[in-house]
């Protein structure tokens, strides 16, 4: 932290003793049992060296110290919290001060504008926007992870996969389809990779490749980045059907119980009589009179 005041100014220098949770990443608030404040000019001369009493306590880990200075200097401010483990925390702050004439600066400055841009929350994003980089590099990092999360919550609905699901609950075939479909959308803004007709000519031979209609796109005749996104979506939405029950329509229109079934007493398995033995030699059954076609065989011929 750094603060410019001017020269007999009363500043109010605060410090708030943390530490980082290694699980989380989190700051939580800790408690020193003693605070220690120093105060030293550029040329390492000591100026302050004191205890901060309960007057100047906020709250449990926050403390503060009044500082008036009298010469125009940078001003290097420690606080040193002392814990009842044995450890202590130090906490460091530039102070700056200057006069009406002379103004102290730090010496370490922005040279130029920086545009700082944050990203909302992408949750979830299955792939590294830095493995599209290379096919992209006039995108930003924001730009492909955006089109990297819209992708990923299809994908998410798609295996209705759980909240903490990464991307190693993923198959190959869904983590390519990300890529894939990243690429094509990418692509349609920078140009790479999606043309129809690329045509080179070398003196008199020209050689030109075309993106021809295809009945079926697959992995095997895909050549752009759409249609690879294209192939995979389709693996990946025939994984997840699978066959339903055939049932004939309207057929049998006879019971097809155990009752009347023909047991043959030498093997003791059904079989079906012929035409001839149901219904008699000569007679000529029309297939109007048994919509049910007969095999004309026995079940052990």
């Amino acid at each position: 932290m750094s603060t410019s005041v001017l020269v007999n100014d009363t500043v109010r220098i605060k410090v708030k003793f943390v530490d980082v949770n290694q699980a989380t990443g989190a700051q939580i608030p800790v408690t020193p049992v003693a605070v220690v404040v120093s105060i030293k000019k550029s040329d390492e001369t000591l100026l302050i060296n004191e205890s901060i009493t309960t007057s100047g306590r906020i709250s449990d880990s926050e403390y503060y110290y009044d500082f008036t200075p009298t010469e125009p200097d940078t001003y290097k401010v420690t606080f040193v919290g002392s814990l009842s483990t044995g450890t202590s925390i130090t906490v460091n702050q530039q102070l700056y001060v200057s006069t009406s004439l002379d103004e102290y600066k730090p010496s370490v400055i922005l040279k130029t504008d920086e545009i700082v841009t944050f990203a909302p929350d992408v949750d979830p994003i299955y792939l590294d926007p830095e493995e599209l980089r290379p096919y992209f590099p006039e995108a930003s990092l924001i730009e492909i992870g955006e089109s990297i999360h819209y992708y990923s919550l299809e994908v998410k609905q798609l295996y209705s996969l759980r909240d903490d699901a990464t991307a190693a609950d993923l198959n190959f075939t869904a983590l390519e389809y990300i890529k894939a479909a990243t690429a094509c959308d990418l692509s349609r803004t920078y140009s790479y990779g999606g043309d129809d007709d690329v045509s080179v000519q070398l003196g008199d031979l020209t050689v030109t490749t075309r993106n021809l209609p295809r009945a079926e796109i697959t992995r095997g005749n895909a050549t752009t980045w759409c249609q690879i996104a294209a192939a995979l979506r389709k693996e990946m939405l025939a994984g997840k059907t699978g066959p339903k029950g055939i049932l004939p329509k309207g057929l049998p229109t006879e019971s097809m119980g155990t009752s009347g079934k023909n047991i043959d007493p030498e093997t003791g398995k059904v079989y079906y009589l012929s035409d001839r033995e149901l219904y008699g030699p000569g007679k000529k059954i029309l297939p109007k009179e048994d919509p049910m076609p007969k095999r004309g065989i026995r079940s052990y011929d």
